[in-house]
């Protein structure tokens, strides 16, 4: 698994959106005609399936799923006159644990995080809030405008 090629992959909308809808294929695709790929390869979908619902071209949807399989996020197969491609969830379970691992923030970082926190940091003025903005406003308005009319006498 290579980490750095799966996040360019997954970089693209269109990309992002076949691995998102790959998962549910037959919710997202309808069951798919070609009967060997329910046997011999199950959860594919075809080229001309993924490119239908992408609404891209041909030459676009094999650049992705090329991408995609370089990735080793999918895993491809010839039936017939006809190429299927399925999620390889091996490889999307390995790159999510090391996501979790690697990048996210756990809760034991978040607690590190927060001890370096001064939550007693008085360089920002407390302002006494109102239930709305205009209200404060208006607040504003009247008091500065008194001072306004005392001056003025």
């Amino acid at each position: 698994m290579d980490p750095l090629r799966i996040l360019k992959a997954l970089s693209n909308p269109h990309r992002l959106d076949i691995i998102l809808w790959l998962k549910h294929p037959e919710k997202e695709f309808g069951v798919q005609v070609h009967t060997k790929t329910l046997i011999d390869f199950p959860n594919s979908v075809s080229v001309k399936s993924i490119q239908k619902r992408c609404g891209v071209s041909q030459s676009s949807i094999s650049t992705f799923m090329s991408i995609l399989e370089n990735a080793e996020l999918v895993e491809s197969r010839k039936i017939d006159q006809y190429t299927y491609f399925r999620r390889n969830e091996e490889v999307i379970r390995e790159f999510g644990e090391w996501y979790n691992k690697e990048v996210s923030i756990q809760s034991d970082d978040i607690d590190k995080l927060l001890k370096t926190v001064n939550l007693e940091d008085t360089s920002y003025p407390i302002t006494e809030e109102t239930s709305e903005p205009g209200e404060q406003l208006a607040a504003e308005i009247n008091t500065k405008g008194s001072d306004h009319d005392e001056n003025r006498k």
